[in-house]
């Protein structure tokens, strides 16, 4: 009996080595599948980015060649218009049964009846270029807009798919909010020094009253200063941002800066130890000093 038992413990400590050695080839071919399947979907979401960059490029250009277009045409009609100017202002009076003003002829070919067709004509041309660049605009813009919705869900979906990414917004909220927190707390605690000058009204109803108003006034000047003091600062950075950077090359920059942020995130959190939102403000900061110092100095 005792060798019985013996072979029998021999027979299960070989099927639990098996086992094992069947449960560690399946854990590396789990982890190699996982590697490949990361790689291609790195793969296809630079390749998607890529067409919608070069997207994004040929529309660019079909807009320029567009505004140029509409520019050659407004040159016509400033010149059809300084035309018509110079017949209304270079006027004549003529004998005819009521004294009236009439186009001054320059030429025997010049007469009113000329200058109304050619008015009529440069009109209805106006008319119709002004129809076909509503109509192209609105197009470009429908265009853009629908990639721009495309490049931001994807990098958004991207971003709550990337584990670092995602600690790092975390992270960057959280110490936020917890210096909102604070700053609340300090307020509190400035008030309630200040609402400790009631103590010397010896009336205790009185006092208590007084020391609720201090606090709510002092609680009230601070937020509305420290109200002020954000809404001026984003009006000053929206002012700025809108004058220098309200185009689509912004839009190409912060959209790619974040897509390279979630897709390298772990390389470069090796390489320097920063919070991903942070270095991502930071270069959005840079992007803005570089737009403003170029259209100041006239390069653009």
């Amino acid at each position: 009996m005792t060798e019985q038992m013996q072979d029998e413990l021999d027979q299960k400590d070989q099927t639990i080595q098996e086992l094992n050695r069947q449960l560690n080839e399946s854990l590396t071919l789990n982890e190699k599948l996982n590697s490949e399947n990361r790689a291609e979907n790195i793969e296809a979401l630079r390749t998607r980015l890529r067409q919608t960059e070069e997207r994004l490029t040929r529309e660019t250009d079909s807009r320029k060649r567009a505004d140029a277009e509409v520019v050659a045409w407004k040159f016509k009609y400033e010149k059809a218009e300084q035309e018509k100017l110079y017949a209304q202002t270079h006027q004549k009076t003529v004998e005819v049964a009521v004294e009236k003003k009439v186009p001054y002829e320059k030429c025997e070919k010049c007469d009113r009846t000329a200058y109304q067709k050619a008015k009529e004509k440069c009109d209805n041309r106006k008319s119709q270029l002004e129809k076909k660049y509503k109509k192209m605009t609105v197009g470009y813009e429908s265009i853009l807009f629908l990639l721009a919705w495309y490049s931001i869900t994807t990098t958004l979906f991207t971003a709550i798919l990337s584990p670092v990414f995602l600690n790092d917004g975390n992270i960057f909220f959280g110490e936020l909010g917890k210096g909102t927190g604070s700053l609340f707390r300090e307020f509190v605690i400035g008030a309630d020094s200040f609402g400790q000058l009631s103590s010397g009204i010896s009336n205790r109803i009185l006092s208590g009253l007084m020391y609720w108003l201090i606090v709510a006034i002092v609680l009230g000047i601070l937020f509305i200063i420290t109200g002020w003091i954000i809404v001026w600062s984003g009006y000053q950075v929206g002012k700025i941002y809108r004058k220098y950077c309200w185009d689509i090359l912004s839009i190409i920059v912060a959209i790619t800066s974040t897509a390279i942020a979630i897709y390298f995130g772990e390389w470069i959190k090796s390489v320097i130890s920063i919070n991903l939102i942070t270095l991502l403000l930071l270069v959005h900061m840079v992007y803005i000093g570089i737009r403003c110092y170029v259209k100041e100095r006239g390069h653009y």
